[in-house]
């Protein structure tokens, strides 16, 4: 019996962040100068953070005060596809974030200082139409009554001039701050700072959240185990590394290679043998691993229910045990069943019998006789035997008996390392053979 310390684990870890826009995931185009593309890129932390936000991630209750009042402002403003759109309402003061899905317009966009994703202040508002033309005239008895427009520019025709909140990387910089855009014509979005810091928050939580579950359910199904010694050869050599699959549904079958924890008996005989030093490495023996954790790699000779037992170190199971010894049945030529006694001296059927072929263990003397030979038994509910390919350095269930489902962890199905040796686990040497 050999120990397989579990090497690697599925799993995930984040790390703490600010979820401000300064850390959002902004795909865009890198640009050069005047309007010069240059290459195609994903920016991550385009822009640096703030010293606001600085002092308020040293201040935890402030933060998160902070961030539940701006929540509660998004969710007035709307999420996502619902989001409300201030290309209209925006003024000056405002910080504004431009949206663009479009590639092509997100170029073009950038190509002018527009960065989707980045914070703008607005820094004044105009219109293109004259103080005539924005006038608004009425008649009353004839006599023209003029009376000025409210200081806020015609939707249709509103030009803002926009500048970054806050400084940008080298090669976002321009000379030429702030830029002229119309909001409603050039940007399919804008958002309110708060709405789109909202945003990038609850995405980034459902995003890191959808990475822990996938995480925790693939280490929870699947882990890695390593082949310290010779008891699987030649289907398994010293140095593999197994991929384990977890069974929960499936239960283990014949000619499976499984993972386990030892059971008692397993955990005895390694107790005293090692005080012996008649066990160790080389030999089928146990190493403990730094946690403390032992588990096993066997394949299974035989399942719960099935009568096995051991001659000539070979374990093998009588498939034949479960027949009455009074009855036979044979099939006749219309496929209808018939039962006949065996004692009135008719048909005799070739007995079945399933045999893996492992060979003789190396130290037969320290253990008792009756893991080399012994009558079929019964195996009860949930109980499975085991043995390793390489019975000259296995300790298996020839030795320690059987092992019980609830110390099963799983099916080896795949080799993964080393790399030459890639691929499935090989069949053992179990067969069925027939004798008069």
């Amino acid at each position: 019996g050999d120990n397989y310390n579990n090497v690697a684990c599925l799993s995930v870890w984040t790390k703490s962040t600010s979820f401000s826009s300064s850390f959002a995931l902004k795909m865009t185009k890198h640009v050069q100068d005047d309007n010069e593309i240059k290459t195609n890129n994903i920016i991550i932390d385009e822009v640096s953070s703030s010293p606001k936000e600085n002092q308020s991630l040293s201040n935890p209750i402030s933060f998160l005060r902070e961030m539940k009042d701006n929540f509660s402002t998004a969710a007035k403003e709307g999420f996502g596809t619902k989001a409300k759109n201030v290309a209209t309402s925006m003024s000056v003061g405002d910080i504004v974030v431009p949206l663009c899905a479009n590639l092509t317009q997100r170029q073009l966009l950038a190509n002018r200082g527009i960065y989707a994703g980045v914070e703008y202040e607005v820094c004044s508002l105009s219109s293109s139409l004259t103080n005539e033309e924005r006038n608004i005239t009425s008649f009353d008895n004839k006599e023209e009554i003029t009376q000025p427009q409210v200081n806020h520019p015609k939707e249709e025709d509103l030009t803002a001039m926009i500048k970054p909140a806050y400084k940008l990387r080298d090669h976002l910089e321009r000379n030429d701050w702030p830029v002229s855009v119309r909001p409603k014509d050039e940007v399919p979005l804008w958002l309110s700072k708060t709405t789109y810091e909202a945003g990038t928050m609850l995405g980034t939580l459902s995003l890191s959240l959808t990475y822990l579950i996938t995480a925790a359910a693939l280490s929870f199904l699947f882990t890695f185990a390593y082949v310290p010694s010779e008891s699987m050869i030649p289907s398994l050599k010293p140095g593999n590394v197994v991929l384990v699959s977890r069974s929960i549904f499936l239960q283990p079958q014949v000619g499976d290679v499984i993972l386990f924890d030892p059971p008692p008996n397993l955990k005895k005989i390694i107790t005293e043998q090692e005080k012996k030093n008649n066990i160790n490495q080389e030999t089928s023996a146990t190493t403990m691993t730094k946690s403390d954790k032992q588990q096993f790699l066997k394949r299974i000779v035989a399942i719960p229910g099935e009568n096995v037992g051991v001659k000539n170190s070979q374990p093998y199971v009588d498939l034949n045990s479960n027949t009455n010894n009074n009855e036979r049945k044979i099939l006749s030529s219309n496929d209808e069943t018939k039962e006949e006694n065996n004692n009135s001296g008719s048909l005799r059927r070739p007995r079945r019998y399933r045999v893996d072929i492992v060979g003789p263990y190396v130290r037969q003397d320290i253990f008792s006789s009756d893991s080399w030979n012994r009558a079929p038994q019964k195996l009860g509910r949930n109980e499975y035997f085991v043995a390793g390919d390489n019975g000259f350095r296995s300790v298996d269930s020839r030795v320690w008996g059987n092992v019980d489902r609830k110390y099963i962890f799983g099916k080896a199905k795949l080799i993964v390392w080393p790399l030459e040796d890639f691929g499935p686990i090989q069949d053992g040497n179990i067969s069925e053979i027939e004798k008069e």
